[in-house]
């Protein structure tokens, strides 16, 4: 099976019964990030009628600062997704300083969550990499994902050495960033992700379905200089590490 390890499915609009077919006919172990509850709760029923969606359960860094009170009703979600995500903080995007006290309140809620439900974390660190690696650490996160790293390669080996995997996404092959990156990361803490249609379309126009993530394994095996399959399995495998499917 492959694996797009982060997706927003709330995003394909009036095209969600064709990424759904995709999804299907090319057996992607889908985890469908949230943004907050709504899209949360979205994900959840489309999970009942298809089992290899994996709903997960987090606050969005961008929507923080329409989330950051009573933060205690999220518990009960939180105790039921598998993973936790999308969480983090975005000091790269969001120009708003005065919103950045609001995400590191949301993002402790759930680092602190996380630890007692012993939860896997979907991590976006855009901008606040170093931040993200003294939280993990302060809060002894168990595995965290960690979502598109697009920071410093310096940082990379020590997040490995904490125990992070990395998803790989839809720029590999337009980004000597990260075509670096994937040089660097051992193929046994590489997940793929498509992180919905609109992240594609950021990169080259074009609408982004599920099935793209076979794009990023054939490049990650050029990359790698290994088969295609074995590129696949290994994925799959990570995945595994980290859930029960």
């Amino acid at each position: 099976m492959y694996v797009d390890a982060h997706n927003h499915l709330e995003l394909y609009g009036d095209k969600l019964n064709e990424a759904l077919k995709d999804i299907r006919e090319n057996h992607i172990i889908t985890l469908a990030c949230s943004m907050d509850e709504e899209s949360y709760l979205f994900a959840r029923s489309l999970s009942k009628d298809n089992q290899i969606i994996i709903p997960c359960f987090g606050v969005h860094p961008w929507r923080a600062h329409n989330n950051y009170k009573d933060l205690d009703r999220f518990e009960k979600y939180i105790k039921e997704t598998p993973i936790i995500g999308e969480i983090g903080l975005d000091f790269h995007w969001v120009l708003e300083r005065e919103r950045y006290p609001n995400q590191l309140k949301v993002l402790k809620y759930f680092l602190e969550k996380a630890r007692e439900y012993n939860k896997v974390t979907n991590l976006h660190t855009k901008g606040a990499e170093r931040e993200i690696l003294d939280l993990i650490k302060q809060y002894n996160l168990r595995t965290p994902i960690i979502h598109w790293y697009s920071g410093p390669v310096d940082l990379i080996s020590k997040f490995i050495e904490y125990g992070c995997y990395f998803t790989i996404s839809v720029d590999i092959g337009y980004s000597k960033l990260t075509e670096e990156i994937v040089k660097t990361i051992p193929i046994d803490r590489i997940l793929t992700e498509t992180d919905g249609p609109t992240a594609l379309e950021w990169v080259n126009g074009e609408y982004g379905y599920p099935s793209y993530i076979k794009n990023i394994v054939n490049k990650i095996s050029t990359i790698k200089n290994l088969p295609e399959k074995e590129v696949k399995k290994a994925i799959e495998d990570n995945l595994k590490t980290l859930i029960n499917i």
